[in-house]
């Protein structure tokens, strides 16, 4: 369970880095107009957004998933 959320949280945190990318990036086309940018930034922008709350998700299930077994151990 513990290598599946490992997992879960490094494609996330992949999918986060390059919807930030997007972002910065804005639309790929080659002569945008200003109302394409801004579509694609706030497209981007959602989804960087919606990746970051996931990963805080998953990174607080981990920590608590490690205290669970550190408090097992003892």
């Amino acid at each position: 369970m513990r290598t599946l959320l490992w997992c879960v949280a490094v494609l996330l945190l992949v999918l986060m880095l390059l919807s930030g990318a997007g972002f910065l990036q804005g639309s790929l086309e080659l002569f945008p107009t200003e109302e394409q940018q801004r579509q694609v930034r706030w497209g981007y922008g959602v989804a960087f957004v919606g990746f970051a709350v996931l990963e805080l998700l998953v990174a607080v299930w981990l920590w608590r998933e490690r205290r669970v077994r550190r408090a097992a151990r003892r």
